[in-house]
């Protein structure tokens, strides 16, 4: 006899934010790199595109035209990247921050070192461009991911403080409609 356990990843936004936020993402985390306010958009966008993604994968192929295995390992190098491109613009550096390079990062490197296909590609990179695009418009108060969906305000918290974070995680909507995946409302018909 034995016993056979698995973990899988859990499902929905609020959950994928939520698991993100209470493992990887703690206070300490959120203030390694000032200023605080910019380390927290970037850290909120990255984690929302990786729980994006990960929820994109039960769509199947309308999802992705090839299923990847993206992971936490992914998050966590594009956040180190991050994290160590936004010490570069502290004193004495003084850089300014490199969107191209940040995009470049994320969505080619980090994980796009995993998409073969080229829709595929085109698709990530878009995510990528829209959810940290050029300029300072990702630290704007309330940021929002996609000001098309009137149910719910997908929106980075004008917050560093994580219990906050946590708590606006909470009030997502436990079950996500397509479009927030850039997906019709019908994908879930076809899903099934």
């Amino acid at each position: 006899m034995s016993i056979k356990v698995t973990t899988e990843p859990p499902e929905g936004l609020q959950a994928g934010l939520s698991r993100t936020f209470n493992t990887l993402v703690n206070q300490d985390f959120l203030e390694r790199v000032e200023p605080y306010d910019k380390w927290r958009s970037l850290v909120f966008s990255v984690c929302f595109l990786h729980s994006v993604v990960q929820e994109r994968r039960k769509y199947g192929p309308l999802g992705f035209c090839i299923p990847y295995e993206f992971n936490s390992a992914d998050l966590e190098a594009s956040l180190t990247f991050i994290e160590n491109h936004l010490a570069d613009t502290q004193p004495p550096n003084n850089q300014a921050i490199s969107w191209k390079a940040i995009q470049y990062m994320v969505s080619e490197v980090q994980y796009g070192g995993r998409i073969t296909d080229n829709e595929d590609r085109e698709m990530f990179n878009a995510y990528v461009q829209s959810w940290m695009p050029m300029g300072d418009l990702l630290f704007m108060p309330n940021y929002s991911f996609n000001q098309n969906i009137q149910e719910f305000s997908y929106h980075i918290p004008d917050t560093i403080d994580h219990k906050m974070l946590l708590e606006y995680i909470s009030t997502m909507p436990p079950k996500d409609r397509p479009p927030i995946f850039g997906l019709h409302d019908n994908a879930n018909l076809t899903k099934q």
